[in-house]
């Protein structure tokens, strides 16, 4: 944000709903999640390698963590753009935005922008705790409805999101606004994309343990 000179793209009461409300459900459902196939045929584990390794860190912050980022400024500049500001145009009233002196208009764009931002977070969640469930094989040899513990923590999360932006009371807690219809028709795009993404990555850097899991 800094380096583009332009407005956050969340605020902090935002991030606090992902980090301790969104983000939490789904991924206690993974802890129900089966061993996966082709476990015991794996090396052991060297006693000095920690559980948080170079690998894992790569995929969770060097290639999902990346796409969702990715994913969310697309949604947050898109929201400008459908108003006709380009990044010259935003980045000219992010004084006013900081300083609290914009007018009305432009803070209503702010505020509908942020939100969006928000869901795009929460729908590439969607995708990844599917693409998590597995650290190398493919979604599709688990399927998608063999843990409905996962499903009972996307209802919830979604939920809650609902709630942030439609309840009044919570809308001025969270900064949040209502979305169009088709913003939220450009939010089912995030979970196949980011599930897509780590389909192929495995398929790269684990296609045989895939192939085997298939069979």
């Amino acid at each position: 944000m800094v380096a583009l000179k332009i407005p956050p793209a969340l605020v902090i009461m935002q991030i606090l709903a992902i980090d301790l409300g969104t983000d939490i459900v789904p991924a206690l459902a993974l802890g129900a999640e089966r061993a996966e196939v082709g476990t015991m045929q794996q090396p052991p584990r060297k006693k000095s390698q920690p559980l948080l390794d170079r690998s894992l860190l790569l995929r969770a912050y060097g290639f999902l963590g990346l796409l969702e980022a990715a994913l969310a400024m697309a949604a947050f500049f898109l929201v400008w753009w459908s108003y006709g500001y380009d990044l010259a145009e935003l980045q000219a009233v992010t004084p006013s935005i900081l300083s609290r002196s914009a007018d009305a208009a432009t803070i209503a764009i702010y505020t509908q922008a942020i939100t969006m931002t928000l869901a795009s977070v929460v729908a590439s969640q969607t995708g990844n705790v599917f693409a998590c469930r597995s650290e190398r094989g493919s979604i599709l040899p688990l399927g998608f409805f063999s843990n409905r513990q996962i499903w009972l923590g996307i209802a919830i999360e979604w939920v809650l999101v609902l709630l942030i932006i439609n309840n009044a009371s919570l809308r001025s807690i969270f900064s949040t606004a209502p979305l169009a219809p088709w913003q939220w028709l450009v939010l089912l795009v995030c979970p196949p994309i980011v599930l897509g993404a780590e389909e192929l990555r495995k398929v790269v850097f684990h296609g045989k343990f895939i192939s085997k899991q298939s069979r």
